[in-house]
Order: C-alpha cells, then structure tokens, then sequence
C-alpha cells in the first residue's frame, strides 16, 4: 500500500510519532481506546501502541476470535538516511491466533512525501488459518487505508 502526501517527510515522521496525535487518530478512526508511547532510540523512535477494537466478522473467523479485541503494535522507525525514514512493526492481537508485520518506508517525493507499507498476517489455527489469515490482512488493509485518508485531511486542515 503507498500514499503519497501533500507535506515533507518530516512534518509526516513528527506526526506519526507523536502519541497524542496517534491516539488522537485512533479515537477518531473509531477504536474504542488506544495508549501510545513514543520513546527515541538513537536517531530512530520506538512506538509501543495498545487499541482496543471491535470488528464485525464473519461466521468462520468468530469460531477463532472475539469481534473486540486488544491488538499490541510495536513500531520501529530508523534514523533518517538521506531524507527516507523506514522501519517496521508487529502486531499480536492478544490471546488471539492472529500476529502481523510489516515493513514501511517514508520518503521525499515532489515537495511532498510517499509512504509506503507492506503487510503479512498470520494465523495458526489448523485448516482455517488461511482464510482467517486473509480476513485479517483485508482488515489491517482498510484499517490503514482509513488512517492513510485521516493524515490526508489532517495535513489539510493543519497546514
């Protein structure tokens, strides 16, 4: 997945590491609570994110998992190197079968920003794995496409 945005990496990097704003961003997105810290690890941050969510799903992923669930992201971002910051994170829906990762680059484009993420989820639950691992991806998916559109109107509304 990629967006491109209408500010330079920084102003973006500064966003997506503010815990204020990213719970701000959760709350806003729907999510019924979200506690996030950012610490600085070198010339990089480390952002530990708790959220609580609930999601309808379908018959065959509700034998596997709750419709609310606590999701824990641990986010690494890297120094900046050459204007591009990149990074990765892991998701683990706690007590759940379901884990995710996912590696990310920021970088200059135009007088703006492109932000690119990709997204694997697993699930080890024997025969069903697979479609509830392919649930899970369409929803990390929309979930970033929605956080994606909120940092969009954020950067016009704030600019």
């Amino acid at each position: 997945m990629e967006q491109k945005y209408s500010a330079p990496v920084d102003k973006v990097f500064a966003l997506l590491t503010d815990p204020k704003w990213l719970e701000a961003r959760c709350l806003a997105l729907g999510e019924l609570s979200a506690s996030i810290k950012a610490k600085k690890a070198g010339k990089g941050v480390s952002i530990s994110m708790k959220r609580r969510v609930k999601r309808e799903l379908p018959a065959l992923v509700a034998k596997v998992m709750p419709s609310e669930a606590d999701l824990v992201f641990e986010e690494s971002w890297g120094p900046d190197e050459d204007g591009v910051r990149s990074g990765s994170l892991t998701m683990d829906a706690v007590g759940q079968p379901v884990k995710m990762t996912a590696e990310f680059e920021l970088a200059p484009s135009g007088k703006g920003s492109l932000y690119r993420i990709t997204h694997v989820c697993k699930c080890s639950v024997p025969l069903i794995g697979g479609a509830v691992a392919k649930f899970a991806q369409g929803q990390v998916e929309e979930g970033c496409a929605s956080e994606f559109a909120y940092l969009v109107d954020y950067l016009k509304n704030h600019k």
